[in-house]
This record gives C-alpha cells, sequence and structure tokens, in this order.
C-alpha cells in the first residue's frame, strides 16, 4: 500500500464507526474514493454511505455494492 492523502478527522472518523458497526473495522483501511483506489491498483473501496439496497460494505472497480454483487450472482446460479 502506497501513501494516500489522508481524508481528514471528520470522515475518516464516520468511515471508522460505520465500518466498526458492519462488523468488520477492517474496511475503514480501504482506499475512501474509486480514484485512489485505481492508483494503488487495489480492487475495492470503502465510503461507508449505504447503497440503494441499503448495504453497507465495500465497493468494487465497477462502484458496485459487494453484497449486491453476491446477491446477483446467487440469482443467477439459482435460476439454471
Amino acid at each position: 500500500m502506497t501513501h494516500r492523502e489522508f481524508e481528514g478527522w471528520r470522515s475518516y472518523g464516520r468511515r471508522v464507526a460505520v465500518a466498526t458497526k458492519a462488523g468488520n473495522p477492517d474496511w475503514a483501511r480501504l482506499p475512501q474514493a474509486k480514484r485512489i483506489m485505481i492508483d494503488e491498483g487495489g480492487k475495492l473501496f470503502f465510503t461507508g454511505k449505504v447503497c440503494k439496497r441499503g448495504h453497507v460494505s465495500p465497493r468494487n472497480e465497477h462502484c458496485d455494492c459487494t453484497q449486491c454483487h453476491l446477491m446477483r450472482l446467487a440469482e443467477r446460479r439459482d435460476a439454471v
């Protein structure tokens, strides 16, 4: 991981609180924006915001919530 510009205490504190409440405080270590994730060469970033279906989880390079992505995969698998 490379050095990234600090996002500020307020934003960082909010992301840590949301990640801890969601049950995985390590999510707060992920980049806070897609641009930073791409610069670092990662595959996930964590904004701490709720997706349109109510999940709080990291997002992938397409800005999809990982929980929503897993749900869509399960729907496709079960449809066969």
